[in-house]
């Protein structure tokens, strides 16, 4: 496709979502060299941001726009990426290959790639006024009210979660966990990491209570099956579903999971639809199963692979196959913790160390490794990635 054909009207790129997803995908059409329009659609009136630094310690953070965007105004300016802030999408016209934007603004399409990302959930016994951590203005109301009140109530013992725990608790405020399971993170890491963790939470002084199944929560008070109540700033951090109302009507197909289904380039069923991030339900390296990721690193790379694979299908050349191995990680009083792969899934767990202070835990299937976590060890988790990726014939 040379340059004449690429900025002929129509023939221009949107990318709906400026999330990490949807911002790499922009910006990495330009550096390999698309020179046609590439616009890219937030639904937040601001630039694109980090959004590591809402959770991974929400009290200290410098959340100012200087601080969390990942790029100035000037660089999207100079690369010509066209950034529209605070806009909604109303509809998709697969046909006509356009969307229409909530201002009644149409946008026609070569390819469109719908980087959507998540929304938290909200369980029935939600009262309207909990908060929920997703934007920076939600972090923002959570730290000023969580600073009022000076204690924390966290509804859900997954990674969000215990991370606003810990931010909270090594601030010196008070902090009570409440999980519905029998351990925290129990759908991401072994029970022998659920329980190291539990126990670095308990040590800082977090009332954690696992099996708390929850009936009823306020802003400041949350009641439980059992009749006990707890009181504080209450923030609910029960999981996140994935944002596929668009996908779904333009006719892209949805996952059992919830999530956008693509092939190993990142394409929708749809022509000219692609799906990257959050949102996405990516073919497993390991299981060959849809799978979201909804990690920081994930939608990163994806964002970059769909990229590759829009700018492959434009002048008919193979697309990369997208075969990235997963990868995630937090830091909780200062420990850090790296997972790759598959920690999930039931097999053989080996530790090798102490989680205390040092660790690596694998998981193995059929002597094949399939997943690790490793707690201060990071230069070891990118060695098992690396190990990963060669089992797998994935790039690191």
């Amino acid at each position: 496709m040379n340059d004449d054909e690429q900025r002929a009207p129509g023939a221009g790129i949107v990318v709906v979502g400026s999330g990490i997803a949807g911002a790499t995908a922009a910006q990495t059409l330009r550096a390999e060299g698309f020179t046609g329009p590439v616009t890219l659609v937030g639904a937040e009136a601001r630039l694109p941001y980090r959004r590591t630094a809402l959770s991974k310690d929400l009290l200290a953070a410098d959340l100012s726009p200087g601080r969390i965007t990942l790029k100035p105004a000037e660089f999207w300016a100079e690369r010509d990426i066209e950034v529209i802030g605070g806009a909604a999408v109303r509809d998709i016209d697969a046909a006509g290959a356009s969307i229409l934007l909530d201002d009644g603004t149409e946008l026609g399409y070569r390819a469109l790639i719908l980087a959507t990302g998540a929304r938290p959930i909200r369980p029935s016994w939600l009262d309207d006024d909990v908060f929920a951590l997703r934007t920076v203005a939600d972090a923002e109301r959570i730290r000023s009210a969580i600073t009022d009140s000076g204690s924390l109530v966290v509804i859900g013992g997954g990674l969000i979660g215990l991370e606003l725990a810990a931010s909270a608790a090594g601030a010196g405020l008070a902090v009570t966990v409440l999980e519905s399971a029998d351990r925290v993170m129990n759908r991401v890491v072994p029970a022998e990491v659920s329980e190291h963790l539990a126990q670095l939470h308990r040590s800082h002084g977090v009332d954690l209570r696992l099996g708390a199944r929850v009936v009823g929560a306020s802003s400041n008070r949350v009641e439980c099956l059992d009749g006990t109540v707890v009181e504080g700033t209450v923030v609910a951090a029960v999981g996140a579903a994935p944002n596929v109302t668009l996908a779904e009507a333009a006719g892209a197909s949805i996952g059992s999971g919830g999530g956008i289904v693509v092939d190993g380039a990142l394409r929708t069923t749809v022509e000219r639809i692609y799906a990257a991030g959050d949102a996405a339900a990516v073919p497993d390296p390991v299981s060959g199963d849809p799978m979201r990721g909804e990690h920081w690193f994930g939608a990163l790379d994806q964002g970059a692979a769909v990229a590759h694979s829009v700018l492959a299908d434009l002048v008919g050349e193979p697309a990369p196959v997208f075969a990235e191995v997963p990868r995630a990680w937090t830091v909780q009083y200062g420990v850090n913790m790296q997972m790759v792969g598959r920690p999930d899934l039931d097999g053989e767990v080996a530790v090798d160390g102490d989680p205390v202070n040092e660790a690596t835990v694998t998981v193995t299937r059929d002597g094949r490794l399939v997943g690790a976590v490793t707690l201060g060890r990071a230069a070891a988790a990118r060695a098992l990635r690396a190990r990963l990726a060669d089992n797998a014939g994935a790039p690191v």
